[in-house]
């Protein structure tokens, strides 16, 4: 309890600036803190520290101290770096070519594979119901196609029959059974939505697969018939009007509306349907049932591929944001000349299992790794934000947990059982450094954790073009790779197997009852993988048929797709097999929770995020919540005040001019004794600061580099053209700094509006990650200057 903590919260690069400036202080003054915890872009500065610090013989030296601050100021334009316009120019292109390969190439290979099998299977149990509201000119294929027409020599008849190629609506009792069907579906997917609402734990899966499944069969079924009904025979401009008021419809709709963003792909999906069933033109196309069958093989073949083309989609861009931010900010030795090294192709293919054999001058020079770490001060902290899983099945209980991984151990912050989570199963020799910082700075995620509800309405959408930065981490024994990844290749090839064989069967020779079986073995076997899916994992010691669950969920896609879209939450002790990783911040900004966890008894947080609706110290009081829901901890102001009316007397409420750049208050450490009750087992201190406009915070006379009241100057080698001539700053200075990456647009003409946009000094947005290096050095300078007014020396060398 006589330790020392430091906390570099989130927020991107202006977090990382500014902790930056906070760590020469420290640097500078010989202080070295028993503990580091960082959260997304803290972690920037935090780990490349530690990075650089590795690589020097585990020592502290201004000579590669001023090269790190240097080299991070030089590369802070992580995406688009324009002190060299033709690099500048390259990066942007490499970013947009990232973006939309993501987003529009590998969505449309990932989500067009199943169109065609739809269609088929939708026309073989509904065909015929569907085409019962139509009359048509050929009651075998219910229209003509163009060929036949083509082929007719009679001019007359010609004349006659292209008068009649469009089916016509008629009503009768034929009509009373589609609308039945119709009418018949949407009852169940409105009750199967009910009971999903009100289902338990256990069931709720069962339950959101069956609403979702007769949502979509509804879908597939009642839209073809109303294209086919009217758009059809309606103008282009009013085809589009329709499918437009379609979609607010489907937003409109309950039920419907938290996927609403998948309205996009059910249409797409009905106008397959529509070609099948009615066998008439969709975007000038013919059918014909050698198109269809070209098309169904090459859905096989897509099928086939779904899972390595959604590991790509999935792992590309939070790869990418990886390689980018180590080439930036770690060392020469970590990086390699590309800035590629320690990236493989298991990051972007996890089921790859090959490794390389690796020379002793590569062993000297290879990523580090979390192990690497162990016994250099300070220890490293990683947050990240665990998703669907629960230790308990109470509904009350959130879908995500703040995890923590560090050189002594991986572990949830609500862990208090002794148990070791993660033994046998991921340890920190597994975890690169570069990864696990780059996936606590995965803000945008298919999972949001405390910001999930946000997301609701786009999260469909942001699954569709994977626009995500998350990381899915295996969390299983890895045994047998090399035949675990043929089982899964020949798992792949039954279920494409009834997708091949459709369009070959016919041309076979063989009867109906041949198709019956295939489209059944097809269905079945999916229908197989679901219930796999659907089954719990997570028991603190798992029976065979839970191990079974758990591989499958790890090495077959499938089960694992269905398992991440219909959000089956893992219940029990024992972690996801697959853990579901994204932002620390997700859970607590400030990365206090796992310095509050070892009972530290000084702690200092650098809070560069960005402010909330009730301004400076929103993150902080969330954090004290959470301390005090989950640690048992108890806060109260430095004279015993409550810690809220204290927050807001001395540091919120504070007029501009007047504002502290920190607040000091302590904390009650609280455990069980053997009888159940608690009991008070230690206390500390926590400085909490947040940087400030120079025109806003106290005001103080400049001073410069190394230099404070009553301290000794230091010669600390820090070029004034580079870094300004001291930490305190004129308003001027950061008035002009606007959101763009080029040096050349700090222009005062663009900062009004630069605010309007992305925010100004010291709050630029944290999404603007175009930072410029003067922008780095104002809040590297910044992070210096409320480091010496909160006294964080004296504080931490006490």
């Amino acid at each position: 309890m006589n330790k020392t903590g430091l906390a570099f919260s989130g927020g991107g690069v202006r977090s990382a600036a500014l902790s930056s400036g906070v760590l020469r202080r420290l640097l500078h003054k010989n202080i070295t803190p028993d503990y580091l915890s960082c959260v997304s872009g803290g972690g920037y500065t935090g780990t490349a520290y530690l990075d650089w610090k590795y690589r020097n013989e585990q020592k502290d030296d201004p000579g590669w101290h001023k090269e790190f601050f240097d080299n991070m100021r030089r590369n802070i334009g992580l995406f688009c770096n324009w002190r060299n316009p033709l690099k500048g120019i390259f990066d942007t292109f490499i970013l947009l070519t990232v973006i939309l390969f993501v987003s529009v190439v590998l969505s449309c290979v990932n989500w067009s594979g199943l169109a065609f099998p739809t269609a088929y299977i939708i026309d073989y149990f509904f065909g015929d119901i569907m085409r019962k509201p139509f009359t048509c000119p050929d009651e075998k294929t219910k229209n003509f196609s163009s060929s036949e027409i083509a082929n007719n020599s009679n001019v007359a008849a010609l004349s006659n029959m292209t008068n009649q190629v469009e089916c016509v609506p008629t009503f009768g009792p034929d009509v009373y059974v589609t609308f039945i069907t119709f009418a018949i579906l949407f009852l169940l997917f409105l009750l199967f939505y009910v009971v999903n609402k009100v289902a338990g734990l256990l069931l709720k899966p069962f339950a959101n697969v069956l609403y979702n499944l007769l949502g979509f069969t509804f879908a597939m079924v009642f839209l073809p018939w109303f294209i086919e009904e009217y758009i059809v025979v309606t103008p282009l401009w009013l085809n589009a009007l329709i499918i437009v008021l379609s979609i607010l419809l489907w937003m409109g709709i309950a039920p419907l509306r938290d996927k609403a963003s998948m309205a996009l792909i059910v249409y797409l999906y009905a106008y397959a349907v529509k070609w099948r069933v009615y066998k008439t033109e969709v975007l000038s196309i013919e059918y014909s049932e050698q198109r269809f069958t070209l098309l169904m093989w090459i859905s096989a073949i897509l099928i086939w591929l779904n899972p390595f083309v959604v590991m790509l989609q999935m792992n590309a861009i939070h790869t990418y944001n990886r390689w980018r931010l180590q080439k930036s900010f770690y060392s020469p030795e970590s990086t390699g000349a590309t800035g590629c090294s320690g990236i493989t192709c298991q990051d972007v293919f996890p089921v790859c299992t090959c490794t390389c054999v690796e020379s002793p001058a590569e062993k000297l020079n290879r990523p580090l790794t979390l192990e690497d770490l162990s016994g250099m001060s300070p220890e490293y902290i990683c947050n990240l934000t665990v998703n669907e899983w629960r230790l308990t099945p109470s509904l009350r209980e959130p879908l995500f947990a703040l995890l923590t991984m560090a050189p002594s151990g991986i572990e949830r912050i609500d862990n208090f059982q002794g148990n070791k989570q993660f033994e046998n199963r991921l340890h920190p020799n597994d975890i690169k450094l570069s990864e696990a910082m780059a996936t606590s700075a995965a803000a945008v995620s298919f999972h949001m954790g405390q910001y999930e509800s946000d997301i609701d309405p786009v999260q469909s959408l942001q699954i569709i073009f994977g626009l995500g930065m998350g990381k899915s981490i295996v969390a299983e024994p890895q045994r047998c790779p090399g035949s675990t990844l043929i089982i899964t290749i020949l798992i792949q090839l039954i279920l494409v197997v009834p997708i091949i064989g459709l369009p070959i069967i016919p041309l076979l020779g063989g009867s109906e009852a041949w198709n019956q079986r295939a489209v059944i073995f097809f269905v079945v076997f999916l229908c197989l993988l679901t219930l796999i899916a659907l089954l719990p994992t997570g028991a603190e010691n798992p029976g065979y048929l839970e191990t079974f669950v758990r591989w499958c969920v790890v090495h077959i896609h499938h089960v694992r797709f269905i398992r991440e879209v219909f959000e089956v939450v893992n219940v029990g002790p024992t972690p996801p097999p697959i853990l579901q990783l994204s932002d620390g911040g997700h859970v607590e900004n400030l990365g206090l929770l796992p310095l509050l966890k070892r009972r530290l008894q000084k702690i200092v947080v650098i809070d560069g995020g960005e402010e909330g609706e009730g301004g400076p110290g929103t993150d902080l009081l969330s954090a004290i919540k959470k301390g005090r829901e989950k640690l048992r901890i108890s806060f109260t102001g430095m004279d015993g005040r409550d810690i809220y009316e204290d927050l807001r007397a001395k540091f919120i409420d504070r007029p501009p001019g007047k504002q502290p750049r920190s607040y000091r208050f302590k904390v009650e450490y609280f455990d069980y004794t053997d009888e159940g009750e608690e009991e008070k087992v230690g206390e500390g201190e926590v400085l909490y600061i947040v940087p400030r406009h120079p025109g806003h915070g106290l005001s103080a006379e400049r001073e410069e580099w190394g230099k404070s009241t009553d301290e000794v100057k230091i010669d600390i080698n820090i070029k004034d053209e580079l870094w300004g001539s001291g930490p305190e700053m004129e308003a001027d200075e950061v008035d002009r700094l606007t959101y763009c990456c080029c040096e050349c647009c700090h222009r005062s003409l663009l900062q009004y509006l630069s605010g309007s946009c992305c925010g100004v000094f010291p709050n630029h947005s944290t999404a603007n990650q175009f930072f410029t290096p003067t922008m780095f050095a104002a809040y590297h300078r910044e992070g210096y200057r409320v480091c010496m007014e909160a006294r964080v020396v004296d504080f931490l060398g006490k």
